[in-house]
């Protein structure tokens, strides 16, 4: 009986050893949701399988997991303060294609490829924001607005969303297209604001107050030439109008001549045998 416990006592022991070494050496990993593994290993480098949420079995002292998220991200280049451990400027300086300084706040969204997870850590590793999508949303971003010209920028921005839409828009595809590469996929870019310098800013102020005046002045020129139109017109058919009555009542031409004559004549000789009698003609 007390061989049989014994026995019973040694297995115990053993089992609460190798419980003991197996937590020690902790041949697993747990993932949470949003997260994935890539594995790298000792003898053989870089393993192409991806580690999922949940439970996963790794080799201890031969295989280290890297661990990344997987969930949708978003960055922000925004004000003048310089970000966390990221040695830049927030706000994107650029120059537009007449040579005039603008800053711009933007936000990338995005997410890791997980299917090449293990790409990105051999090429990149866990630092791709700093080394990939950072330097390229400052590049792409310099790039687009290089092309425009600090007026039409403006307008864009201050009178046009569907102008500010384009240049996101534009800066959207170039990110994405140069993420991709790296195995970062581009879900929207968000161009926040643009700022201007003060001294641009007051000249287009000035120049929008010339416009609306010279708008101000084109509107009263319009109205006095239709002014102008419409007396025409108006005196063009009064003519009409005279003409016509004169025509079927010839004898209206003496009257109106008569009206014009000063008031102190009273007979007008003329050609034709025919005598004026000037006062009945005024009364």
């Amino acid at each position: 009986m007390k061989k049989r416990v014994k026995i019973i006592l040694v297995f115990l022991l053993i089992l609460a050893i190798l419980v003991a070494i197996f937590i020690f050496l902790k041949p697993f990993i747990i993932l949470d949701a949003g997260e994935a593994g890539v594995v790298f290993n000792k003898i053989n480098g870089m393993q192409k399988r991806i580690l999922n949420p949940g439970f996963n079995y790794v080799i201890p002292f031969l295989e280290k997991v890297y661990i990344y998220k997987t969930q949708v991200q978003s960055y922000t280049a925004e004000g003048d303060e310089i970000q966390k451990n990221v040695n830049q400027e927030k706000s994107i300086e650029s120059y537009t294609v007449d040579g005039q300084k603008i800053k711009i706040d933007i936000s990338i969204i995005y997410r890791i490829d997980k299917d090449n997870l293990w790409k990105l850590h051999s090429e990149v590793g866990p630092n791709f924001l700093e080394k990939i999508i950072v330097p390229f949303l400052r590049t792409e971003v310099r790039n687009v607005i290089s092309q425009y010209s600090a007026v039409n920028i403006y307008s864009s921005s201050v009178e046009s969303s569907e102008g500010r839409t384009k240049i996101q828009e534009k800066i959207r595809e170039k990110l994405k297209e140069s993420l991709s590469k790296y195995y970062i996929i581009t879900e929207d870019i968000l161009l926040r604001k643009i700022s201007f310098s003060e001294n641009f800013i007051e000249a287009m102020e000035k120049k929008q107050i010339e416009v609306q005046k010279a708008e101000a002045l084109l509107i009263s020129t319009e109205a006095q030439k239709k002014a102008t139109i419409i007396n025409a017109q108006a005196e063009s058919e009064a003519m009409k109008i005279v003409g016509e009555t004169i025509t079927l009542y010839p004898e209206l031409i003496n009257y109106l001549y008569v009206q014009k004559l000063s008031p102190n004549v009273q007979t007008i000789v003329t050609s034709q045998p025919t005598i004026l009698n000037l006062p009945n003609y005024s009364k």
